[in-house]
């Protein structure tokens, strides 16, 4: 039962959100000027808080980029072997670019914040610093190798781009320099600058998830989405648990890192998928349907982890 508290006040943000959308209260230009500031300014400063307070010593295992690298590749391979049977290219590239691309940043952090504290937080930020690029290239990458079979220069030319326009990304590349700089040390104003602007995000991500959503005929929509379902709420999880506990990383790295690979598809997969000529209808209903079977699936991972 505390699992399942643990997670309640996500999901009824979620459901606020949702309903405000369905009123009306929340307008298309609303949403978008909201995921713009989330976007630009606050999920920014939050990765930023984090890896300026992480503990960098983890570094010293010279398996660490090994291990949270290899999750995604691993569970891409599982996705490849089995999931490919009676898929048509769009939707077996949809699922492949879906299995591992998780809502880290509108649900995953405040998540891990409720189950762990500011310390999960900081966990969580250092490992999304080092894994972000990889989970881009190999999501982008393996879908496009689905659906044509092959790997254009120009297509990775395209992801490398956008990757130099994502704010998320080039804040990493900061905070790193200014951790391996020795300059992580801000003044007293620039803390509490980035605290109030951080502060910002929890609530109007899980309120602008929960706006994104489309909830029409539920039942069927889990039918027709329960591969992207159990790929990226069960096999990424499972996945992620092995390789981080085989290759010696921390109880609690272990932990966060198990969370966020268990959070569901990340709202931008669609729009992905739409650029790419995936199937993104189906990619729509994967987003609505795993954020749904989270509100289940999460407090289970909470208990396993040992975090209840």
């Amino acid at each position: 039962m505390k699992a399942f508290l643990i997670v309640v006040p996500i999901f009824i943000l979620i459901g606020i959100g949702w309903s405000l959308k369905y009123k009306k209260v929340f307008s298309p230009a609303t949403l978008k000027e909201n995921n713009f500031l989330l976007y630009w300014f606050a999920m920014p400063a939050i990765l930023l808080q984090g890896i300026l307070r992480a503990d960098m010593d983890v570094l010293q295992n010279p398996l660490f980029l090994v291990a949270i690298w290899a999750p995604y590749l691993l569970t891409l391979i599982v996705v490849w072997v089995t999931g490919r049977y009676h898929e048509t290219p769009e939707r077996f590239a949809t699922l492949a670019l879906s299995a591992v691309r998780g809502n880290h940043f509108f649900a995953g952090i405040p998540i891990v914040y409720l189950a762990m504290g500011p310390s999960g937080v900081e966990i969580g930020t250092l490992i999304l610093a080092f894994s972000l690029v990889i989970m881009q290239v190999l999501s982008i990458g393996s879908g496009q190798l689905a659906l044509f079979g092959i790997l254009s220069w120009k297509s990775l030319k395209a992801t490398g781009l956008q990757l130099l326009k994502n704010p998320l990304f080039l804040m990493c590349f900061f905070g790193l320099f200014l951790v391996f700089a020795k300059l992580n040390h801000l003044p007293t104003w620039a803390n509490e600058t980035l605290k109030i602007m951080a502060d910002i995000s929890t609530g109007l991500a899980l309120l602008m998830l929960g706006a994104e959503l489309r909830l029409e005929n539920i039942f069927k929509m889990l039918l027709s989405v329960w591969k992207i379902v159990f790929f990226k709420l069960v096999v990424h999880p499972v996945v992620t648990y092995f390789t981080f506990t085989a290759l010696g990383l921390s109880r609690e790295m272990v932990q966060v890192g198990v969370l966020l690979a268990a959070m569901p598809v990340a709202v931008n997969t669609s729009i992905v998928a739409q650029a790419m000529g995936m199937d993104s209808e189906y990619c729509s209903r994967g987003i609505a349907i795993t954020t749904l079977c989270s509100i289940l699936s999460l407090p289970l991972w909470i208990g396993l982890l040992g975090l209840a």
